[in-house]
């Protein structure tokens, strides 16, 4: 349960605390990303609190529609808010009592950024627009990986879109894996994967062999490259793996590789504003729980048990 005055949980995973240690050698620069990313690991870690919320995908969503697309996220929105607010204190310029908790996570959610910086803006002189994005997503990061874990069942057979089947939002990665080497994109929200034609490009849908290409590094890295599309001057990394990444791995693998960005943006390509389907997800209250206490004996000892019913 998220407890209304609790602390930021830390990961317990010993390889995430392993690769964020290293990460933090690497780029010293990222210490304020890294703070709140490993706070949204250890968030999600205890991932049932947020399962409890997942929605049923909406019946009459159209074909192309991700599986959150329409969907109502019911949350229990004290511990939402805790969770938006102890998220919000890592960073000192945002007052978190001027941000509301539940807007701030459906527009994360929806990757609806206009919103995000009206929240900005409403949270006062020295709210950064861009830094409560960052901060939105990594609120939402719990909630979307519960998702991801949830909703998989529901994901189509196939999808050729190269937005995610889930939420929405393009790729940050594409695996190369096993030793067939299959394309397999990867959402750094939700964690999902899915696979598309490996010569298409995953924003605009080229498949012009003469307009897509590769950058590559430099000093001999073999494992890594940078998928280039000349028609919509779009890129994505890639990554050749033996396996698929697990969800928190493609976020800190995104981060680690900022080198093949810059490389990528140097050169004239650009990845999408936008996310590649506006899902339009809303998140509601959770009606609260009422209940009286009553006695019960287990193991000899008393005990208080709470009943509880909806309010």
């Amino acid at each position: 349960m998220l407890w209304p005055h609790a602390r930021i949980r830390h990961a317990r995973n010993v390889e995430i605390l392993e690769r964020v240690a290293a990460a933090r050698r690497e780029t010293p620069e990222s210490e304020a990303w890294l703070g709140l990313l490993e706070a949204a690991f250890g968030e999600s870690e205890d991932g049932a609190p947020w399962a409890a919320g997942v929605p049923r995908p909406a019946a009459d969503r159209p074909v192309k529609a991700p599986v959150l697309s329409h969907t109502e996220i019911t949350l229990d929105g004290r511990a939402a808010r805790d969770w938006v607010r102890r998220l919000l204190k890592l960073t000192p310029t945002v007052n978190p009592r001027r941000i509301d908790g539940l807007a701030l996570l459906e527009a994360a959610v929806c990757h609806d950024d206009a919103r995000l910086d009206a929240l900005a803006a409403a949270g006062g002189e020295g709210v950064e627009p861009h830094a409560l994005r960052v901060l939105g997503q990594m609120a939402a990061l719990p909630l979307l990986q519960a998702c991801g874990r949830e909703l998989a069942s529901e994901l189509p057979a196939t999808w050729w879109e190269g937005y995610c089947p889930l939420c929405g939002a393009w790729p940050v990665v594409a695996e190369y894996t096993g030793l067939e080497r299959k394309r397999q994109l990867r959402c750094g929200r939700c964690g999902t994967g899915w696979a598309i034609p490996l010569l298409r490009c995953v924003f605009c849908d080229e498949t012009e062999h003469d307009h897509l290409g590769y950058l590559t590094p430099e000093a001999g890295e073999q494992t890594r490259k940078i998928e280039i599309c000349h028609t919509c001057k779009g890129y994505v990394k890639a990554v050749t793996t033996v396996r698929p990444l697990a969800p928190w791995a493609v976020l800190l693998d995104d981060l680690t590789t900022v080198p093949l960005d810059v490389a990528a943006l140097e050169r004239g390509y650009r990845r999408p504003d936008r996310p590649g389907y506006p899902i339009e997800a809303r998140i509601a209250e959770r009606p609260p729980m009422r209940g009286w206490w009553r006695l019960v004996e287990v193991g000899g000892g008393w005990w208080r048990s709470l009943r509880q019913d909806e309010a």
